[in-house]
């Protein structure tokens, strides 16, 4: 048994001896794989074109010399967390380039072979990678699922520091024998080795490129000085010097702008080199409050020195151009103030594709060239003072001196420039044509001076609400325009619309009172609306018109529905123009009812136009047309001599004298012939002035209460009544009405319609009828059409009425016989009271916006 026990040990030590031999054997093989993929390393070295090339070699060979399921190269990227993986090789590597590695000892991914290589500048090895590390660690899953049982990690050292390591997975243990590392050590230095060779390789490039460039920019320097010389204006010296800059320092694109008056953007003057076309979509600024002020340009610019920027990326004040940059593949800048006698002017920019271009020998030059530049400019100051007086006169001809906005000549042709890119990109602009609602009110009130201040303050805010790509310019008067060309969407063009309308209605301060402004804005597209600069603007302008017709405060688009209306009104305003001397108005004449006797007291004249081809016009349509072409006031001076004639003319039939009630429109109030043309009509028709009573709307006295109550006193002592028409419905009340001189209040028709149903009207009715009686006035009422109306009004001590429940507006001859045969109206009515539609026909102009009615 004893011997069995012998032979059975005898075995077992055989068998070890075998297995020693045979691990001795595998392990020479594989030092000597190593050995051979260490000579296809340095041969990598030698035939590679490229550091990717190189690392891709290297980690090929490794990986079939030493049998490794993986072979990786990482490197460190500076100022990001985690390595960058450049090269991996062996059965594994796809799900060894998908793990995460650091260096940053903080993280676990850094709680590696790796990260703690780097970290020490030293080999780190594992011959147990799932004992040595555990199932907490980082990289367990994968070591586990990959089959791994050994690692290593090798330092890849520059100047004494690592740059990153090389990355060995082994499916063995004990793979990484001292003669292992010893091999792998060797192969790391020499991949070292070479990237240092690839460093030096590239500095002596670069500094051969640097002496090229530094050769050419002396040349570019003499190039410059020779443009400063030849250049006979500004715009030629700036072109040339960009060129002469651009060709010599191999630059994507040399730009030089300048800064603007009143504007915080510069102005590109001249730019050139291979990337120029995009360079001149980027918009530059001077101030820091804007995304374009925040770059190299804009900081040299406030500052007064060069700005260098040799990594655009790395530098996070020039964010605002990172996409710019990714576009034209540049990474490099440098911007140089142009300062002209004392101040700084304009900057001029030099952009590079690679990093790390402005070298100080380079920035020298290109300061000097800057330099150069700005003392050719300001030889230009002192040697031609007629210049800059041409360029002045040339600014004024071309900008509105009150605003500075491009005039009209400047934007016609802006917009002809916008029309030809428009045309060339295939995309849409809009025209805003902008007119000001309040501006006549506020000039006539306040003075020119305060309308001067206006203009400014609105001018200022459409810049302000408008991007910088826009165009807005004044074509006089208080007219504006806009061009919106990166604008193609309606909805856009509606929203900056909007946008202007909320910026331009808000208050504002001139000559010590709060003033509020609206405007109208009419809108054409191109090329939908017009496609040359005429049609555009002329389809803008009336759209604009319409708006305003809309109830201001508002914008329209251009459409064949506006054309049509704009056709219709232009038709109406050269009939109307011809009206009077055709002899197409005639008066009607409503009767007010006096409550206390039921007779007619007064009747009140109501203008009326017949044309032959457009029939009856409606006063609603043709009254505020003949005020705002001025037409109203021959019209109303008219309407004053033949309504004074023909109450005489019944008087002379022995008809009852009755008072002439005549309506003022604000154009007539604000005449100066007023009253003449009053004394002329009492003079002619003989009437006594006692039977005239003039009415007035409360909104035309309070735009000038001083002059109002002058001309008011005026007219009150001719002996002539006065009537606030319309009253509740402006801007005045009962306790403003004691510094006017009237004798008679006419409750508007909006309060009368709802009596007595409504309790709001109900209380304003009876607050206007105890007001008046309190101050001494007659209070009519207007619209009476119901007899519940008649009898609440009769019921609170109304002094007059009119309206269709006793007659509708009547001819000459049919009043007349109304005088002739009704003594008494109020009970019972002359006529039943007529429907909506009867009223709507007879009597179209019953709005609160008539002037002579």
């Amino acid at each position: 048994m004893q011997r069995l026990a012998d032979n059975v040990s005898y075995a077992l030590g055989s068998f070890e001896r075998a297995d020693e031999k045979a691990r001795t054997e595998e392990q020479k093989e594989r030092l000597r794989r190593m050995f051979a993929a260490l000579s296809a390393t340095n041969e990598a070295i030698m035939r590679a074109k490229s550091r990717s090339e190189l690392f891709d070699l290297v980690c090929d060979a490794a990986a079939v010399g030493g049998q490794f399921i993986s072979a990786t190269i990482r490197l460190v990227r500076p100022g990001e967390a985690f390595l960058d993986n450049v090269a991996a090789s062996g059965p594994d590597r796809v799900r060894a380039r998908e793990v995460l590695l650091s260096a940053d000892a903080t993280r676990p991914e850094g709680q590696t072979l790796t990260g703690v290589a780097i970290r020490t500048r030293r080999p780190c090895i594992s011959n147990d990678y799932l004992s040595d590390f555990g199932p907490e660690s980082h990289v367990y899953p994968v070591v586990r699922d990959s089959g791994s049982k050994s690692g290593a990690a090798l330092p890849l050292l520059k100047n004494g520091e690592a740059i990153g390591a090389l990355v060995f997975l082994s499916s063995e243990f004990g793979t990484f024998s001292p003669e292992m590392m010893a091999l792998l050590q060797r192969l790391a230095e020499n991949v070292s080795f070479a990237l240092a060779n690839f460093d030096r390789a590239d500095e002596k490039a670069r500094a051969d490129e640097q002496k090229e460039r530094l050769s050419r920019m002396f040349a570019a320097l003499s190039a410059t000085n020779e443009a400063i010389m030849r250049a006979k204006s500004r715009a030629e010296l700036y072109q040339l010097v960009c060129e002469a800059a651009a060709t010599g320092g191999k630059f994507t694109s040399t730009t030089i702008v300048l800064a603007q008056p009143g504007s915080d953007y510069l102005r590109m003057v001249a730019i050139a080199g291979p990337a120029a076309e995009g360079a001149r979509q980027v918009t530059l600024s001077t101030s820091e409050a804007h995304p374009e002020g925040r770059g190299a340009c804009g900081r040299a610019f406030r500052s007064g020195k060069a700005c260098i920027i040799n990594d655009y990326f790395a530098d996070s004040e020039t964010a605002a151009f990172h996409e710019r940059a990714r576009l034209d593949g540049t990474q490099s800048g440098a911007s140089f103030p142009l300062i002209v006698s004392g101040r700084v002017v304009g900057v001029m920019i030099f952009v590079a594709i690679e990093k790390d271009t402005f070298t100080p020998e380079f920035a020298e030059l290109l300061q000097r060239l800057a330099d150069n530049l700005a003392f050719a400019l300001e030889s230009f100051d002192r040697a031609d003072e007629k210049h800059k007086a041409d360029e002045r006169i040339e600014y004024l001809a071309s900008h509105d001196s009150l605003t500075n906005l491009p005039n009209r000549e400047t934007f016609n042709e802006m917009l002809r420039h916008a029309i030809s890119a428009a045309d060339r990109h295939r995309r849409q602009i809009a025209v805003l044509f902008i007119d000001l609602d309040r501006f006549k009110i506020i000039n006539d009130s306040l003075g020119h001076d305060a309308g001067d201040m206006l203009l400014v303050a609105i001018a200022e805010r459409l810049r302000g609400s408008l991007r910088a790509s826009d165009v807005v310019a004044r074509l006089g008067g208080d007219e504006f325009v806009v061009i919106l060309e990166e604008t193609t969407e309606r909805h856009d063009v509606e929203r900056i619309a909007g946008d202007l309308l909320v910026s331009l209605s808000q208050p504002l301060q001139l000559s010590g009172h709060e003033c509020h402004t609206t405007a109208s804005i009419g809108i054409a597209m191109y090329p939908a609306d017009g496609s040359d600069v005429q049609t555009l603007t002329k389809n803008a302008d009336m759209a604009m018109y319409l708006a305003k017709e809309d109830g201001k405060n508002g914008f329209r688009f251009f459409s064949n529905e506006v054309r049509a209306q704009s056709i219709e009104r232009l038709t109406m305003e050269s009939a109307l123009r011809r009206a009077l001397e055709r002899d197409q108005f005639s008066l009607e004449y409503q009767p007010k009812i006096d409550m206390a006797s039921g007779q007619i007291s007064g009747v009140e004249a109501l203008l009326r136009w017949t044309h032959p081809e457009l029939g009856k016009v409606s006063p609603g349509q043709f009254i505020p047309l003949a005020e705002e072409v001025g037409l109203i006031v021959p019209i109303g001076r008219w309407v004053l001599k033949e309504a004074c004639a023909q109450n005489m003319a019944w008087q002379h039939r022995g008809l009852k004298a009755v008072t002439m009630a005549v309506n003022l429109s604000p154009r007539q109030f604000g005449d100066p012939h007023l009253l003449d043309d009053i004394d002329q009509a009492l003079a002619a028709s003989g009437m006594p002035p006692s039977l005239l009573q003039l009415e007035v709307t409360e909104s035309m006295v309070m735009r000038n209460v001083t002059r109002a109550v002058r001309v008011l006193d005026a007219i009150q002592n001719r002996g002539i009544r006065l009537a606030i028409d319309d009253f509740g419905t402006g801007y005045s009340s009962i306790s403003l009405m004691k510094q006017f001189p009237i004798d008679t209040i006419k409750i508007d028709r909006s309060f009368v319609r709802d009596l007595p149903n409504d309790s709001e009207d109900v209380a304003i009715a009876q607050a206007i009828i105890s007001m008046g009686k309190a101050l001494g006035m007659t209070i009519v009422a207007e619209g009476v059409e119901t007899s519940e109306q008649q009898e609440f009004l009769r019921a609170h001590a109304c002094d007059e009425m009119q309206g269709f429940l006793f007659s509708r507006p009547l001819p000459p001859r049919d009043l007349a016989e109304l005088l002739k045969t009704s003594p008494a109206l109020v009970s019972p009515p002359l006529q039943p009271a007529l429907d909506e539609a009867a009223i709507s026909e007879a009597e179209p102009n019953l709005g609160r916006k008539r002037a002579v009615v």
